[in-house]
């Protein structure tokens, strides 16, 4: 497929003429319906298969790799594999690492380091991607076609059904063994491409509301972007509920009006002409992930994979807001990286 023509679809590998400075990586969540000691509502655990391509004009660095998260514990693992273990396939949607594979329709890995050994068989229920056109084709509506940014953002599928099994066990005599059963569990998918992650962003997402509301699930991301020589603050958020987007960003005249944050926890308040969200946010465990700069892994960052979030959507009206969601999510991924002053209002 024609590079501009991949643009308009986001899941794709968009690398294909990438040599140098490079990186691209999907993320693939999932949450289950209740934790195995019932002590939480869910537990979220993420693979990260990927593609770094090093700025040095040797592929000797060069690699694909697999990164996890188990937002339990905070506990993350690298897997490094040679560049050559990668590969990617289009229709349908198809991306290997070694023998470990993803697609629209679940996940098979098969992972081992010196901790011990990760195996997952997990399929996926029908998606729920963001809404699209001809003139916004992904998240980044028409920022999609700006070029020389240092980094482009998809959302793939904002909410799925999962079902299935991940096995853990580690290594030596007596090493532990454990099942996490993901039946009726909910997935989320989203990537990025290009040199480098940004100096400083907050991102989060979380889709494990009450079954009672039906399928819900929300994306946020702020970030501070390099761009001439100069930096500015763009965001995106996406709140889902039951098929019905509520989307608020730089290019729909959108506003970040609050940030506020207090130990642990954060307070967002985004508004539109038409409707207010607040989200609270308390983090809980976090873990060391690696992140790119000019292709290559070489940042740590932190990601806490069980925090909590509660979401309140209200229609503005006058001096009396009427609401329209109020709910409460655990398993939430949360990442703040970076300068947080330089991204408030």
């Amino acid at each position: 497929m024609f590079q501009i023509l991949r643009l308009f679809f986001p899941l794709l590998y968009q690398g294909v003429s990438k040599r140098n400075g490079y990186f691209e990586g999907w993320y693939y969540k999932q949450a289950t319906a209740t934790s195995v000691s019932g002590a939480k509502a869910s537990r979220a655990i993420s693979f990260i298969p990927g593609i770094s391509r090093t700025p040095y004009g040797s592929a000797d660095d060069d690699m694909a790799f697999v990164q996890m998260i188990d937002g339990d514990t905070g506990m993350t693992r690298f897997f490094p594999f040679p560049i050559e273990a990668f590969s990617a396939k289009d229709r349908p949607f198809e991306l290997h690492v070694a023998n470990n594979y993803f697609s629209l329709d679940g996940l098979t890995v098969d992972l081992e380091d010196e901790q011990g050994r990760v195996e997952a068989s997990l399929s996926y229920g029908p998606i729920a991607p963001p809404k699209s056109s001809l003139a916004w084709p992904g998240v980044m509506g028409p920022y999609t076609f700006t070029p020389f940014m240092e980094c482009y953002h998809g959302v793939v599928s904002m909410d799925h059904a999962v079902e299935g099994q991940i096995t853990m066990s580690a290594k030596g005599p007596g090493g532990s063994l454990e099942k996490i059963n993901f039946d009726e569990g909910r997935g989320y998918i989203e990537k990025d491409w290009g040199r480098s992650m940004p100096q400083s962003w907050i991102w989060l997402q979380t889709n494990m509301f009450p079954s009672a509301l039906g399928r819900v699930s929300l994306f946020f991301s702020l970030a501070r972007i390099p761009w001439q020589g100069r930096s500015f603050n763009g965001f995106i958020c996406i709140l889902y509920v039951n098929g019905m987007e509520y989307r608020y960003a730089s290019y729909t005249s959108a506003r970040v009006e609050l940030l506020e944050f207090q130990g642990r926890d954060m307070r967002i308040l985004v508004v539109d002409k038409s409707t207010k969200l607040e989200l609270m946010i308390s983090r809980n465990h976090e873990g060391s992930l690696a992140a790119p700069v000019n292709g290559a892994m070489n940042r740590r960052i932190s990601e806490s994979a069980d925090s909590w979030v509660r979401v309140i959507l209200k229609e503005r009206h006058g001096l009396d807001d009427v609401p329209i969601l109020d709910a409460v999510s655990p398993a939430s991924g949360v990442e703040l990286v970076g300068d947080m002053d330089s991204l408030k209002p």
